[in-house]
């Protein structure tokens, strides 16, 4: 009998396991955006706003981007994020200007921000 309640014990492990392992994980888009801007802010770039949502599968992640560029111009990009952590960008568009943009002339709006917490490692 204890055999038994060992291997169904084992078996439902196992299956824990392997639904698990085929979700997908949630990556926060703001994380994201801390990783690109630095890579192209010597392109001018001057701001980056992503999917807040991206799931990442065991392949990766495809998400969108917007980059904000000087003079406020911005430009579409399709990025992707390899299962070895390194990400690509290109442009999904063409480069809109400040008055060819939707909502030319209004104000950007400011992202939400949460509140640090006491852990240091979260903030």
């Amino acid at each position: 009998m204890r055999t038994f309640a060992a291997l169904v014990f084992i078996a439902a492990v196992a299956i824990i396991a392997i639904s698990l392992a085929r979700t997908s994980t949630i990556a926060d888009g703001r994380v994201l955006e801390a990783e690109i801007l630095p890579a192209f802010r010597g392109q001018g770039v001057v701001g980056v706003a992503c999917d807040r949502e991206i799931p990442v599968g065991r392949q990766g992640a495809q998400f969108g981007c917007t980059a904000s560029l000087g003079g406020g111009a911005t430009q579409q990009l399709a990025c992707t994020l390899g299962r070895d952590g390194r990400f690509a960008c290109k442009p999904a568009s063409g480069v809109k200007h400040g008055h060819d943009a939707p909502g030319a002339g209004d104000a950007p709006p400011r992202p939400e921000r949460n509140a640090p917490s006491g852990d240091p490692w979260a903030n």
